[in-house]
């Protein structure tokens, strides 16, 4: 079968439209001319036979579903090409080229900064691009290839991602510095009954709480629900009632400066491991492979460990 006439330069403009939301906007990202992005796209789209742009004052730039398909496709064309070059240059040199990894929202504060300092140090040549997003947004971006690999809750894995354990927590009760448990080394949820608790609610923690509260055999009624880890902390700090967590930070101080502290639970609950994921099918870049490499030590040596109740990994998990 002979092969299209397709260059890098078409698919990279595609790409570039996909990803900004129009022409103008991806010349500008390209630093090229408006007229060479439409251009080009018109040539790939004459080598494919298909329409892959909608164009329209009234409904803006969008994508076709072959555009849509060829995006996808094209974005791994893209990588192999990358990593085609990456090779070639380190031949007795260092691992280089760009390496974009998506992070689940409220767990990349935890490992974001880690990840990304600690491995520049190890690769410099390797320049990193990072993207946050739900579980569902981020298994997406890895199989249209828009990551190559993300930081993930092992939970509602879709088919085609594969994963490796970076550390597996049980989750910790938070409360305010001046509550009746502080001083305890361990706590039980029937112990806090009656009290309102703060639910973290970013999907798909309220389905994990239930699962840890259903083990402990207490009933789980949120009396609040925060958007993120912070503001959970911050109410907490405040008094208004207690949160579980299964990210600790080092200082257990809120925005405000008022402690919370952060006790293990005594109870046999569920965990829900951190993974590191990506797209099955295909090999990872080198710089991916370097960097899968650097997070399971990196995080396995800063997991850290302490006194715990006993715990069983979560049916989502298993």
């Amino acid at each position: 079968m002979p092969l299209p006439n397709v260059s890098p330069r078409q698919l990279e403009y595609l790409v570039a439209i996909a990803e900004t939301g129009g022409i103008t906007t991806a010349a500008a990202r390209c630093q090229v001319s408006q007229s060479a992005v439409s251009l080009a796209i018109g040539e790939l789209e004459r080598a494919l036979g298909v329409t892959l742009v909608l164009r329209g004052s009234r409904r803006g730039t969008g994508l076709t579903p072959a555009g849509q398909q060829v995006v996808t496709d094209g974005r791994k064309v893209l990588a192999a090409l990358s990593e085609l070059g990456a090779g070639a240059r380190s031949l007795g040199q260092e691992i280089d080229g760009r390496l974009t990894i998506g992070c689940y929202a409220p767990i990349a504060p935890f490992h974001l900064p880690l990840a990304i300092a600690g491995f520049r140090e190890t690769r410099p040549g390797v320049e990193i691009d990072f993207m946050e997003g739900t579980l569902p947004d981020l298994q997406g971006a890895l199989l249209d290839g828009r990551c190559e690999l993300a930081f993930l809750y092992q939970q509602d894995l879709l088919p085609g991602i594969e994963t490796v354990v970076l550390h597996d927590r049980p989750p910790s009760v938070l409360l305010p510095g001046g509550h009746r448990l502080a001083r305890r080394r361990s706590i039980r949820l029937a112990e806090l009954t009656g009290e309102p608790f703060v639910l973290l609610d970013v999907p798909p923690s309220e389905r994990y709480f239930q699962a840890v509260f259903d083990a402990a055999g207490v009933e789980m009624t949120p009396a609040h629900r925060a958007g993120s880890f912070e503001l959970a902390r911050a109410l907490v700090a405040r008094g208004i009632g207690y949160s579980l967590a299964v990210q600790t930070p080092a200082v257990e101080l809120s925005y405000e400066g008022l402690p919370v502290v952060t006790r293990p639970l005594a109870d046999g609950v569920p965990t829900t491991p951190v993974v590191l994921g990506w797209a099955a099918g295909g090999r990872l870049t080198r710089r991916g492979e370097a960097f899968l490499g650097y997070c399971r030590k990196a995080f396995r040596s800063s997991s850290g460990s302490r006194a715990r109740g006993p715990r069983r990994s979560s049916p989502a998990a298993r």
